[in-house]
C-alpha cells in the first residue's frame, strides 16, 4: 500500500467521522436547521432547497471523481451553468422577499426578532419605500430637466 492510498483512506475516514458527528448533532437537535430552508415568515423556500441539493450533488460527484482518478477533472460547462441557474434562482427569490417585506411578514407570529411589533416594522418599511419612490421621482424629474436643458443648448 502506498503513502498516497494511506493518506486517502485517512482523509476519507476523517470526513466520514466528521459527517457522522454533524448528523448526530442534528439528530440530537444541538444543531438547528430550521432556518436553513425557510423564509423569514417560516414558509419553506424551494430556491434554498434547490441550491442546497444541487450544491451537494455536484460536490459529492466531484469528490468521487477526484477520489477515483487522483486528479482534479475539467468541470463541464453545463454543470457550472446549472449551478449558476440554481444560485441565481436563490438570489432572485431573496431579492423579491426583501422588496416585499409586508408579504414576507404576514405569516409571522407578530414579533420581529428584535422584539418589536411586525406591524410597526412593515409600516416603517412601507414608509421607507414611499420615501425612496419620492426620491426616485424627483431624481427622474431632475434628469428630464437636465436632458431638456442640454437639448436646448445644442
Amino acid at each position: 500500500m502506498t503513502m498516497v492510498q494511506v493518506c486517502g483512506f485517512v482523509l476519507c475516514l476523517f470526513i466520514g467521522l466528521l459527517a457522522l458527528t454533524i448528523l448526530y448533532l442534528i439528530w440530537t437537535r444541538k444543531i438547528d436547521l430550521s432556518e436553513l430552508l425557510s423564509e423569514a415568515n417560516g414558509d419553506a423556500s424551494m430556491s434554498r432547497f434547490q441550491l442546497l441539493i444541487f450544491t451537494f450533488v455536484i460536490a459529492i460527484a466531484l469528490f468521487e471523481i477526484v477520489e477515483s482518478s487522483m486528479k482534479f477533472p475539467d468541470i463541464p460547462q453545463g454543470v457550472l451553468v446549472l449551478l449558476g441557474i440554481s444560485a441565481s434562482t436563490y438570489a432572485v427569490g431573496k431579492g423579491i422577499s426583501y422588496s416585499q417585506p409586508q408579504v414576507m411578514m404576514q405569516g409571522s407570529v407578530g414579533k420581529a426578532p428584535d422584539g418589536s411589533d411586525v406591524d410597526d416594522a412593515v409600516a416603517a418599511a412601507q414608509a421607507a419605500a414611499g420615501q425612496a419612490a419620492a426620491h426616485a421621482a424627483s431624481a427622474q424629474q431632475a434628469a428630464a430637466k437636465a436632458q431638456q436643458a442640454s437639448g436646448n443648448q445644442t
